[in-house]
């Protein structure tokens, strides 16, 4: 596991902790099911806080993916029509 995922399981035992949610870290780390579970038990809390981290988690731990939705592209010009060669195209000397 990712130092940076480690980090916020670790916030977040601490925060359900506060919410009288707290649950064993080394069996969430260790244990899918039991890890997958516990998020699920902490995204019904009333905390904002603690659902965004549990999702965070989800997300880190793969049992989530949250896609991006990419910008709209711009729409393709269409392509230059070539120049037509008219009377106004050609060149015309002088005439003396």
């Amino acid at each position: 596991m990712e130092p940076q995922t480690l980090l916020k399981i670790a916030r977040l035992r601490t925060l359900a902790a506060r919410s009288g949610k707290a649950f064993d870290v080394v069996r969430f780390a260790t244990d899918r099911g039991f890890a997958l579970a516990t998020l699920r038990q902490l995204t019904e809390s009333d905390d904002e806080g603690l659902v965004v981290l549990s999702l965070e988690v989800m997300q880190a731990l793969g049992m989530i993916r949250v896609d991006r939705p990419e910008p709209p592209a711009a729409p393709e010009a269409p392509p230059a029509a070539p120049p037509k060669a008219g009377l106004a195209d050609r060149y015309v000397g002088r005439l003396r």
